[in-house]
């Protein structure tokens, strides 16, 4: 063989073994790259780091978070650490598959409900897509730019009670809300829409709200606009007038779009009794977003770290007071956003209009101003306005008067002194029959708890009576300023009381929850609210999700007439609310929200009991949003209270 020189071809074998080389470093060089293409979970590829191979960083996962081995505390906190699996939504083993709407037919009346929990057959109706923002489904970014040109739509109003009010097409332009409409008439006066946002107490100024015609829209709209898709609530209150019952009061809003529109008696202006003309119900999307405009998101104002380092992480803030949990909306409604009032100020910061396509407003001071017309059936009054109509109607909107022409009382004997604020669409609205069920049951299933309906069935099957679940919201570990408390001694003996009625199987169990439910213990007191038929404790706000007890299931025609009567009269089966007082005080919020859900209420003036038609009125305290309590301490009689309780669970067992 002759010698090779360095400038000699390489041979067959040098050729192989520099390719086999290459090939072993490109593979090992990308090892974690090279173990993906070929199939290898990512969640496996930490234990490289472990051998001194592989990087520190993984990657992402698919869904956005990293490896289930790279994922520490805050990772759990910001995205959590359920199943989250291809094509669902996060946690579904906690809330629902999707949410849509399904008229029941079948139903006397019409409603809608949230299909919860994988494997469930869809009916027919759930091909109907809901409204959602991405870039390949739902609605497009292009969609969401409107070039109306010369056609602006005009605003339309669905339904109103004062301070509740659906509107079609509403309009919003630099913080400024706008109504299109050619027939001033064919809306509500503003002062019974909204309010001042430097007044509460009077109607919106020309900066809050304004009614405009076509003409004037297209002069201060332009030929564009973007366009907000969906149902949108819109609460116009600030922070301070917010309170538990604003999810409540505006979903009851929104089930108005539910109902078919019924003929609606009003009266003219020359005193005419006049039926106005039914229609079907519209067809409802669920809510995509809940607005707060003038509420900012933190409470506290932000400082610096007080090393100066930029990278240390400032003290945590304060979040504004909503009324909400922060888990609340997650449980219930999980695809539905919020936006504060940071949000709100970017929409005006563009200078460009946004038609708004169905929102629900609810103000609590035009429902307050209000409150002798809730009994109204409003709809727009049957003359053509004339030319000048629009200018009246604005005087009439910077002055407004004692008694509208617009609405009259339909009803003089009903009167609203001492109902909620948040009470006007119960009273103005016509609801169909079980509208609350479609929350509790989503809440059910986030707490992997059985449906209702299934729970009823095991037990009839059992044959078996079902003792009673109890929860007492107590106050005593609560800040002193937090709310009023039971006074230590009446505390302790009630607990000791509540416990020798589950020692003797008089209840099922007694759970004693705290008053407010921090972030930690919120579903453990959700799942003891959610199973109980009895609830009690002292007046106040933290008394507000007794909404969530089981209530009672309407009666069908078959059970009805198998049963016995005292088990086919839902209000033997109805859950029961307890509220103490100090005597010579009283409020209806608690009282008024349990009732329009069919449960029963008493409330305790020491060892005073209130219930049905004898409740006393309201007295003490004035009636804000917002009981304004120190360090009251309540007296109790406690011999009373279990003896009641004990009644009660008595009727409960006999029912079940």
């Amino acid at each position: 063989m002759p010698p090779r020189s360095w400038t000699s071809p390489p041979t067959r074998r040098e050729v192989t073994l520099l390719l086999f080389s290459f090939i072993v470093f490109f593979l090992s060089y990308n090892l974690e790259t090279s173990l993906r293409v070929v199939g290898v979970n990512p969640d496996k590829l930490g234990s490289l780091s472990t051998l001194g191979l592989g990087s520190k960083d993984p990657g992402l996962d698919p869904d956005g978070r990293r490896p289930a081995a790279w994922r520490d505390e805050l990772e759990k906190i910001i995205a959590g650490d359920w199943e989250w699996k291809e094509g669902e939504i996060a946690a579904v083993e906690h809330a629902q598959d999707s949410i849509f709407l399904e008229e029941i037919r079948e139903a006397k009346a019409s409603t809608y409900i949230y299909k919860a929990g994988a494997g469930r057959t869809a009916p027919r109706s759930a091909t109907r897509e809901v409204v959602g923002i991405g870039l390949t489904k739902g609605i497009t970014v292009g969609q969401q730019f409107s070039r109306w040109e010369d056609k602006i739509l005009e605003t339309s109003v669905v339904a109103h009670v004062p301070g509740y009010t659906i509107f079609e097409n509403l309009y919003t332009l630099n913080g400024t809300f706008y109504i299109v409409a050619d027939r001033p008439s064919s809306v509500p006066p503003l002062g019974s829409i909204a309010s001042s946002t430097s007044d509460r107490t009077k109607p919106p100024a020309a900066k809050d709200w304004r009614i405009i015609s076509r003409e004037e829209a297209k002069t201060i709209f332009g030929k564009f606009g973007g366009r907000v898709f969906g149902t949108s609530w819109l609460s116009t209150d600030p922070a301070e007038s917010q309170d538990p019952y604003t999810l409540f009061s505006l979903y009851r809003a929104h089930n108005q779009l539910l109902s078919p529109q019924s003929a609606t008696p009003f009266t003219s202006p020359s005193g005419l009794r006049i039926i106005g003309p039914g229609s079907m119900a519209l067809d409802v999307t669920p809510p995509v977003r809940l607005i707060f405009p003038y509420v900012p998101t933190f409470s506290s104002p932000g400082f610096l770290p007080e090393d100066g380092n930029p990278k240390t992480h400032p003290p945590l803030r304060v979040k504004s007071y909503n009324g909400l949990h922060p888990h609340m909306l997650k449980a219930v409604f999980p695809t539905m956003g919020i936006l504060y009032a940071e949000d709100w100020l970017d929409f005006g910061g563009m200078e460009v209009p946004y038609m708004l396509e169905r929102t629900i407003v609810a103000d609590s001071g035009a429902a307050e101003r209000g409150r002798d017309q809730w009994t109204v059936g409003w709809v727009p009054p049957p003359k053509k306005p004339g030319s000048d109509e629009l200018r009246k109607r604005s005087e009439q909107d910077e002055t407004p008067s004692s008694s509208s022409t617009e609405l009259k009382r339909a009803d003089d004997d009903d009167d609203q002194t001492g109902k909620p604020v948040w009470a006007a669409p119960f009273v103005g609205f016509k609801i169909p029959e079980g509208w609350w069920s479609p929350v509790r049951q989503s809440l059910l299933s986030y707490l992997r708890l059985p449906p209702d309906s299934s729970i009823s069935s095991e037990g009839k099957r059992k044959g078996q009576k079902q003792k009673p679940i109890l929860t007492y919201v107590s106050m005593q570990l609560e800040p002193a300023a937090a709310g009023p408390r039971l006074r230590t001694e009446d505390h302790a003996a009630l607990l000791r009381g509540l416990r020798k009625l589950e020692i003797e199987g008089v209840l099922g169990g007694v759970h004693v929850v705290r008053g407010n439910g921090s972030v930690e213990v919120w579903e453990q007191r959700m799942n003891a609210i959610a199973q109980s038929k009895i609830m009690l404790g002292p007046f106040g706000p933290h008394l507000a999700d007794s909404i969530f007890m089981p209530a009672p299931l309407p009666i069908t025609s078959t059970e009805s007439t198998d049963s016995s009567p005292s088990q086919a009269d839902p209000k033997l089966s109805a859950p029961v609310l307890m509220e103490f007082f100090p005597p010579g005080m009283f409020r209806r919020d608690q009282e008024y929200a349990v009732r329009s859900l069919g449960m029963r209420y008493i409330a305790w003036w020491n060892g005073r009991k209130f219930a049905g038609n004898s409740l006393p009125p309201v007295m003490g305290l004035s009636n804000d949003r917002l009981p304004k309590t120190d360090t009251l301490e309540i007296l109790v009689d406690t011999d009373a209270v279990i003896q009641s309780v004990r009644e009660e669970a008595t009727r409960l067992s006999r029912a079940s």
